[in-house]
């Protein structure tokens, strides 16, 4: 009664008394969910998709024109596939960095069983405040450990730090889930998230402690330029202009940033780093790396004593 059985369309009626010979004639029409074309879903009746006759959300498109044009839709979904799996392994990437292989582990076990489960709105909450859980934790293991002075500029702090930075760069992993509707309910409990830290000011429960606001870039006085790519990641990265080299011309200041194939996640990463830099050039000691690095050597004199 509750088991969502495929079947072909040809399959012989072995389960449902009558005379129908074959079971989708004999299946009452109210207990068809969706209808397929080889691997395209041509009718679904929760989606209100009707590509066999094109109404609904068919858009005209008729089971005629699927079968005309499978070959076409077939190619473009692999290629999307394949550009939704580069970009998974550019995010997973990033994760990494900020979470570190344990969580991102835990996460991928999340949103596995997340798919897997008939799940509701008080599931995907939970989901998202879990992730969220994760953040802190990784957040507190790093102050618990401290930081590298010497990297304090050149490493990516403001990203493995900003919540918000972090649920932003979840929503485009979030993006690349299959089901349809877990996304969309996924991606609006994410968007409450995001606008709730930003009418609340932050993401520690400890505001007195939080750094100031970085200095503003003006694009009038950036100088930017695109190079090709250079070392591990083979033709896609050192056959594209994905290499964004960034200069502050009122200072000098100068960043580089080459950490994914996307050249507009590249160009985002340096302006971030570019206003870390700029931050400890104008700031000195007060600033997020000056304070960083502050608190780094606090934490090992007090260890050595």
């Amino acid at each position: 009664e509750d088991t969502l059985c495929e079947t072909p369309f040809e399959a012989e009626n072995d389960s449902i008394s009558g005379k129908e010979r074959q079971f989708v004639f004999a299946l009452p029409e109210h207990r068809i969910e969706a209808v397929k074309y080889l691997d395209r879903i041509v009718w679904n009746k929760e989606l209100r998709l009707d590509s066999v006759f094109g109404s609904m959300n068919g858009k005209g498109e008729t089971i005629d024109k699927v079968i005309e044009n499978y070959d076409d839709w077939r190619r473009e979904k692999e290629e999307k596939e394949e550009r939704n799996r580069l970009r998974q392994v550019e995010i997973l990437k990033e994760m990494h960095t900020i979470l570190g292989e344990m969580r991102v582990a835990t996460l991928k076990e999340m949103s596995s069983n997340l798919l897997r489960i008939e799940w509701d709105s008080e599931e995907v909450k939970d989901y998202v405040k879990r992730v969220l859980m994760l953040y802190f934790d990784a957040q507190k293991e790093r102050e618990d450990n401290g930081s590298d002075v010497a990297n304090a500029l050149d490493e990516e702090e403001e990203d493995t730090f900003d919540i918000i930075y972090v649920l932003n760069l979840f929503s485009d992993l979030v993006a690349l889930l299959p089901d349809e509707r877990l996304r969309g309910e996924v991606l609006l409990e994410v968007e409450s998230v995001i606008n709730r830290n930003q009418e609340t000011g932050g993401n520690s429960s400890d505001k007195t402690s939080q750094p100031s606001a970085l200095p503003e870039l003006n694009e009038d006085e950036l100088e930017e330029k695109f190079v090709k790519g250079s070392g591990a990641g083979g033709q896609k990265v050192n056959k594209t202009s994905n290499r964004v080299i960034l200069v502050h011309t009122p200072t000098g200041l100068r960043v580089e940033c080459q950490d994914t194939r996307s050249l507009q996640q590249n160009r985002k990463i340096a302006r971030k780093r570019l206003r870390l830099k700029l931050d400890a050039f104008i700031n000195g000691d007060t600033s997020r790396a000056g304070q960083k690095a502050t608190k780094a050597v606090t934490k090992k004199a007090k260890n050595k004593a």
